[in-house]
This record gives C-alpha cells, sequence and structure tokens, in this order.
C-alpha cells in the first residue's frame, strides 16, 4: 500500500505536476494518470492524484500519534465522522513501535456490532519522517487475505500523509520513542 501511495505521487516525464491556483490555498499540486494495464493493487483506468503541504506548529511525533490513533481518527476522517473506529488487528511491519499494518473497523454508532466499512492502514516511521496510508478495503477481502489468499489480487487505492521535519518545532522525530 504505501509503495502504490508514494508510486502515485512521483512524477515522471510523462506525468507532470502542474500548479493549480485555488484562493485561500496554500501549494496544491495535481496530477492525472491514466493507468491501462491492470497491475497489481491498482483499478484500471484514470485517476487523479493530488497533494497538498501545509505546515502544523506541532511536533512530528505528536501529528503522527494523532493520525494514526484509531480514538482521534472520525476527527480528521470525514468518512469515519460520527462513527467509532476500532482496530482489529495489526501486524508489526520492523523493529520500530508504531510502524505496522492495521485493520482498522469502521462502527455504526447505533450498532456497535455493525461494520460500516473496513480500512487498511499503514503506518511507518524513520528519523527522518514519518508516514500514514490508508484505503477502505471490502472485509471480505481482508478475509481472504488473513486466510491465505493472494493479496495481489486486491485493489486498494491509498490515501495519506507524510510528515517531514521543517526544523522549526525543536523537536527531534525519535521513531523509537513515539510516546
Amino acid at each position: 500500500m504505501m509503495r502504490n501511495f508514494w508510486r502515485n505521487l512521483s512524477f515522471s516525464r510523462k506525468n507532470r505536476w502542474m500548479l493549480v491556483s485555488l484562493s485561500d490555498a496554500e501549494n496544491i499540486n495535481k496530477a492525472i494518470k491514466r493507468f491501462v494495464k491492470r497491475k497489481e493493487g491498482r483499478h484500471p483506468g484514470p485517476a487523479l492524484v493530488m497533494a497538498a503541504t501545509i505546515r502544523i506548529p506541532a511536533s512530528a511525533r505528536r501529528i503522527s500519534n494523532f493520525l494514526q490513533d484509531e480514538n482521534s481518527r472520525s476527527k480528521w476522517d470525514i468518512l469515519s465522522h460520527g462513527h467509532v473506529v476500532q482496530q482489529t488487528r495489526s501486524i508489526s511491519n520492523g523493529c520500530v513501535p508504531g510502524n505496522r499494518v492495521s485493520i482498522l473497523e469502521v462502527k455504526s454508532p447505533e450498532d456497535p456490532d455493525r461494520t460500516v466499512k473496513t480500512l487498511l492502514q499503514e503506518s511507518f516511521s524513520t528519523s527522518a519522517c514519518s508516514y500514514v496510508t490508508f484505503a477502505p478495503v471490502e472485509a471480505s477481502s481482508i478475509n481472504m487475505i488473513l486466510n491465505g489468499g493472494d493479496s495481489d489480487n486486491v485493489q486498494v487505492t491509498p490515501s495519506g500523509f507524510s510528515i517531514l521535519l521543517d526544523g522549526q518545532t525543536g523537536d527531534e522525530f525519535d521513531p523509537y520513542n513515539m510516546g
């Protein structure tokens, strides 16, 4: 998923970023990509890729923790607003605490046993930056993968955040100390 996220954000000679002017907006870049052949984990057809750069006056650690925490998700994810988000499983992907792939279930507030949607979320931190990517995934696809099925057959269109240090917070990013 992380690889698809970065592949979508990367540009080439064929896919240059074009600056879009929006009132009251900082730098917003867009690119339109057309995926003709179906590749692993990617929907065929056109895709609109957008990126925005903003500066948040908080430490990278605090922002990363906020985005990874399922209890704060409804504060920034409009599709989870008003719902209960529960992490049902996570798999560590490295020795750094917090580097993991998680399965999140968005539950109905009226019926906590009813899952409204399932999200796959990958969190990864290094000493220079942190990433949080996520994508809605069919629950049947998650069950197929957990039962040994081929994950290449699951189409994932990730969204996410890159948290980069700007040197202005006075807080060094230590992925081993995310508390």
